[in-house]
C-alpha cells in the first residue's frame, strides 16, 4: 500500500461506524434483556450470559484474530465480519429456541472480534502520520458512543417491534455498511505470514514488547472502568450513571490530540497517575465536593484507552504488526471487562474507600507495568 498525501476521513468515519455497530453487538442484548425474558421465560438467570458470550470469544481468540487478520488481509476479514455479523443478527431476529440463540451469540463474538481488530488497523492505514493519534483517539470512543446511541434508539424499536426488531435493525445496518465500505477499502493492508498454532501466535505477540505494550495499559483500564460505572452511583447518586461515560470520552478523544505533542506512553502514564491521585482526593473530600472531583477523575481515566490505541501505530509501523497488537488489545480488554465487576464487588462492604483504594492499587500497578514494558521497548 502506497503512502498517502492526506487522511481519507470519509473512510475513517465509515470504519468508526463499524465500531459503533460492534458496540451494538453488546448493547442490543444488554438493553433488551427484559423483552428477551418474555421470549425465553424461566431463563432470567442465564440470559445475561448472552452478553458475556462475546467477551468469552475475545478472551480465547483475541490474539488469534490478530494473526488471522495478518495472514488473510484486513479488507477481507472486515467485510467477512460485517456480513457474518449481519446474518447472525438477522438470525437472532427470528428469536429461535434458547440454545440456538446462545450459539448464535457465541458465533457473533467471532464477528465482533474481527471487527475490533481489523477496523482500527485500517483506520491507521488510511491516516497520515500526523493524524494517526487523532484517528486512534476517535476509535477509542467507539464503545461508549455506540452503547449510548443504542440506548437512545433501542427502547422505541423494542416498544414497537419487540427484541427481534433491534436485532433485525442491527443486521440490516451491518449489511448496508458492508456495501458502503466494499468499494472504498484499500487492498494489501496487514498482509503477512503469521505464526502457526494457537500457542505460537500468542508467543509471537506476548514476547514482543511493541506488540503487547498497548494491551498492557488497556487491560488495567478495563479492570477498573466498568466497575466504577457500576458501583460509584451508590455513593455519587443516579446522575453519575449516564454522565460519567460521556465525561470519560472527553479524555479518550482528547488523548488523540495530546499524542500529537506527547508520546502516547506518557499519556497512559499520566492517565494512571492522575486517576490514582484524584481518586484519593475523592475518598477524602466531603460528600458535597464529590462531583467536582469525579468529573476530572473520569477525564483522566479516559486518557488511558485513547492513548493505548494511539500506541498501536506509534510502536508498530507495519500494518500486520498493528493487527497483532490490536488482537492483544482485544484479548486483554475482554479479560479485564470479564473480571472487573466480580473483583470490585469484594470491596463494597468497605464503601467508597474500599472501591477507591482498589482502583488506586490497580492504577498504580498499571503505571508500573506500562513503565517497565516501555523500558523494554526502548532497549529493543
Amino acid at each position: 500500500m502506497t503512502s498517502r498525501a492526506s487522511t481519507d476521513w470519509i473512510l475513517v468515519i465509515l470504519l468508526f461506524v463499524a465500531g459503533l455497530f460492534a458496540a451494538g453487538q453488546f448493547a442490543k442484548i444488554s438493553l433488551s434483556l427484559g423483552a428477551l425474558a418474555e421470549v425465553y421465560p424461566g431463563r432470567d438467570g442465564v440470559l445475561p450470559l448472552a452478553v458475556s458470550m462475546v467477551s468469552l470469544t475475545g478472551i480465547i481468540f483475541g490474539a488469534t484474530a490478530g494473526a488471522i487478520v495478518a495472514r488473510v488481509g484486513v479488507r477481507k476479514v472486515l467485510l467477512a465480519a460485517l456480513i457474518a455479523g449481519a446474518l447472525l443478527s438477522l438470525a437472532q431476529a427470528t428469536l429461535p429456541p434458547f440454545l440456538p440463540f446462545m450459539a448464535l451469540r457465541l458465533l457473533e463474538g467471532a464477528a465482533h472480534l474481527a471487527i475490533v481488530v481489523s477496523a482500527p488497523t485500517l483506520m491507521a492505514a488510511v491516516a497520515v502520520p500526523r493524524d494517526k493519534p487523532v484517528v486512534m483517539g476517535l476509535w477509542g470512543t467507539f464503545f461508549g458512543i455506540g452503547f449510548a446511541l443504542t440506548a437512545i434508539l433501542a427502547p422505541a424499536v423494542i416498544a414497537r417491534f419487540g427484541a427481534g426488531g433491534v436485532f433485525a435493525a442491527h443486521g440490516a445496518g451491518l449489511l448496508v455498511l458492508a456495501l458502503a465500505l466494499a468499494p472504498r477499502l484499500p487492498r494489501g493492508v496487514a498482509k503477512a505470514e503469521a505464526a502457526g498454532g494457537w500457542i505460537e501466535r500468542h508467543l509471537a505477540i506476548y514476547r514482543n514488547p511493541r506488540r503487547i505494550a498497548p494491551a498492557l495499559g488497556f487491560v488495567f483500564h478495563t479492570l477498573t472502568f466498568i466497575s466504577l460505572l457500576t458501583y460509584l452511583p451508590r455513593w455519587l447518586g443516579p446522575w453519575s450513571g449516564p454522565v460519567l461515560p460521556l465525561i470519560a470520552l472527553v479524555g479518550t478523544f482528547g488523548a488523540g490530540y495530546l499524542a500529537r505533542a506527547l508520546p502516547p506512553a506518557r499519556i497512559v502514564q499520566l492517565g494512571f497517575a492522575l486517576g490514582a491521585g484524584l481518586m484519593l482526593v475523592l475518598i477524602a473530600v466531603p460528600e458535597g465536593w464529590r462531583v467536582a472531583v469525579t468529573l476530572p477523575l473520569f477525564v483522566a481515566i479516559g486518557l488511558v484507552p485513547g492513548a493505548s490505541f494511539a500506541l498501536v501505530p506509534a510502536l508498530n509501523e507495519d500494518s500486520a504488526d498493528q493487527a497483532l497488537a490490536q488482537g492483544a488489545v482485544a484479548q486483554m480488554g475482554n479479560i479485564g471487562t470479564a473480571t472487573s465487576t466480580p473483583i470490585f464487588a469484594l470491596t463494597l462492604g468497605a464503601g467508597l474507600a474500599g472501591t477507591g483504594l482498589l482502583f488506586i492499587a490497580l492504577s498504580l500497578a498499571g503505571l508500573v507495568v506500562v513503565t517497565l514494558v516501555h523500558r523494554r521497548v526502548r532497549r529493543s
